[in-house]
């Protein structure tokens, strides 16, 4: 897309309001307000578009206001070149993270809906639960199914996207901030732990947050209260934490990029999500929806899919997940003129296939290796699985067939 320079909110609106764009930088002071309010017409209106602001008068208090309301970046003026390239390419990196795929899409497959049974029955529970899968595997889904079947579901549900939390910002955005507890704290803050009191915090990717922010995380994951920066008095607090991960955490602790204690407080309860390549039995019926979606969106009829579509679609591996397949979905409508989609419209990327680390032959050899691989992992299903070569989902449903515990 061809960039387009605006000088006012009230231009930039009325742009917004027609055309959907790949990102926004936009400055904090316009002739007619600030540029923050802009970043809130894309909050009001669910627009899934990366949002970074610039200004000469960079001050915390702006920085956190913007970053709690979902900005990507903050640079000051005057900007060069590399930080801001940087903060665009990690706007556009991120923007698959923030596509909607929060919204409800069903899967029929045994090993998903085992984990929702799983799931809701948790939900009631005041555990910290750890949601772990892989990078576009609908972790964020489960975590609204944790909130939405407990007794938190009428408190606020809190998102953090952890990659956006800097080590100089962590307090602040966490736990608010007092008039006067920095150069430009003019008026008193709210952090985020306040605005889930009662609900849930939700820690998006939570490998990527510093180790500054983990230690202050921790504190009141121990305590129950937190002290805003600047203030004397501790606030105590009621809130569920939610951690989601695509990362081997147990590594990012051996190599000292995660708190031992801290992993602890969070991880009470591990849930896993199936990839879509575990579960080729969902393809299908996801395409389907999908298509109904995009058909919607783009003003479309297209009935369904060729058959030859449908066989390469089930034989993909999906390394990219729900949301690859989104994706796929969504340029075939776009590619498709005719009232079904074909196989030529399915644009796929070639993905090496991965070599398992074991070959079976029979059951007996099969339940001998996964007992072997169970041992050396110390009865930990995620490392046993990796010894494998296989996802923790299909080592369960092995060990379930074979009936090991």
């Amino acid at each position: 897309m061809t960039p387009e320079c605006v000088t006012s909110i009230r231009e930039g609106l009325t742009r917004l309001k027609k055309t959907d764009y790949d990102l926004i930088l936009s400055d904090l002071r316009l002739p007619d307000g600030s540029g923050i309010k802009i970043l809130d017409w894309i909050n009001e209106n669910r627009k899934p578009i990366p949002f970074i602001i610039m200004t000469k008068y960079g001050d915390v208090p702006t920085a956190v206001d913007a970053v709690k309301k979902g900005a990507v970046e903050f640079i000051e003026k005057p900007v060069h070149d590399i930080p801001l390239v940087e903060a665009i390419q990690k706007a556009l990196d991120g923007r698959s993270r923030n596509t909607g795929d929060s919204k409800i899409i069903k899967r029929v497959s045994r090993a998903y809906q085992e984990l929702v049974e799983r799931a809701e029955r948790v939900a009631n529970y005041d555990l910290s639960v750890m949601i772990r899968g892989e990078s576009g595997a609908g972790k964020e889904h489960i975590a609204h199914i944790l909130h939405d079947k407990s007794a938190r579901r009428n408190k606020p549900f809190v998102k953090v996207d952890c990659a956006t939390i800097t080590k100089d910002l962590a307090t602040s955005i966490l736990f608010g901030h007092e008039k006067g507890a920095f150069t430009g704290a003019e008026t008193n803050s709210t952090g985020l732990f306040h605005e889930a009191e009662g609900g849930t915090l939700y820690f998006d990717e939570i490998g990527n947050l510093p180790i500054e922010a983990q230690r202050v995380l921790l504190r009141v994951l121990q305590e129950r209260q937190y002290i805003p920066l600047g203030g004397t008095k501790e606030v105590c607090c009621n809130v569920r934490i939610i951690a989601a991960t695509n990362e081997e955490i147990e590594k990012a602790v051996d190599e000292g990029r995660f708190r031992f204690d801290l992993w602890q407080r969070v991880d009470e309860y591990t849930l896993e999500v199936p990839s879509l390549g575990d579960c080729p039995e969902d393809v299908l019926p996801l395409a389907a929806e999908l298509l109904k979606r995009f058909n919607g969106e783009f003003h479309k009829n297209i009935e369904g899919f060729t058959d030859e579509a449908r066989e390469k679609l089930q034989s993909h591996r999906w390394p990219g997940n729900v949301r690859e397949l989104k994706n796929v979905i969504r340029c075939a409508v776009v590619e498709t003129t005719g009232s079904m989609i074909d196989a030529d419209s399915i644009i796929l990327k070639a993905v090496p296939r991965k070599e398992k680390v074991f070959t079976l032959k029979d059951d007996a050899e099969e339940k001998r290796k996964i007992e072997q691989a169970l041992v050396k992992a110390g009865n930990n299903l995620t490392k046993a699985a990796e010894i494998l070569g296989v996802s923790r989902p299909t080592l369960y449903k092995k060990m379930e067939a074979l009936g090991l515990k």
